[in-house]
């Protein structure tokens, strides 16, 4: 029983040594399943497989990773969603999709470094980012590609 957002959370989680042939994922070492239950809402169940060995994840470092993946998908895929429009595009091409999502993922990463050269960094958006770059400062963008050492300096 842990405090998640102020509510009660109850996780509890079991594992059990797999194989790759078993379940159908490559490298699979180990699957579990865990159940979690929030104050005022229904219980719910999820499966998790993993290529880490059962000797070196236990229930609680499970847990632990569950947990922090949801900080992956707060940070990296909801910018790529929201500011990015990474569900809406409808490429289909193998070698597109794969360029497209680079060239986003670089983006983003950018954004996170023109970012921290600001006081109150929170405030910063794509948006902001974007406008930087625009076309009207394309020279600072070239620049930056073509530099040896990049580094972004901030305007304001």
């Amino acid at each position: 029983m842990e405090r998640n957002k102020g509510r009660h959370e109850e996780r509890g989680l079991r594992s059990a040594p797999v194989s790759p042939e078993q379940v159908a994922f490559p490298f699979a070492a180990q699957a579990a399943r865990l159940r979690r239950h929030i104050q005022g809402h229904s219980p719910e169940e999820v499966c998790l497989i993993t290529s880490i060995e059962p000797a070196r994840l236990d229930a609680t470092g499970w847990l632990q990773l569950n947990r922090q993946a949801w900080g992956i998908e707060n940070g990296l895929h909801q910018r790529l969603d929201v500011s990015q429009n990474d569900d809406r595009c409808r490429v289909r091409h193998p070698n597109s999709m794969l360029l497209f999502a680079l060239m986003r993922r670089f983006a983003n990463s950018l954004l996170i470094e023109w970012k921290s050269q600001f006081k109150k960094p929170d405030h910063k958006t794509t948006t902001d980012f974007q406008s930087h770059f625009s076309d009207d400062h394309h020279r600072r963008a070239l620049r930056f590609l073509t530099s040896k050492h990049p580094h972004l300096k901030s305007s304001s």
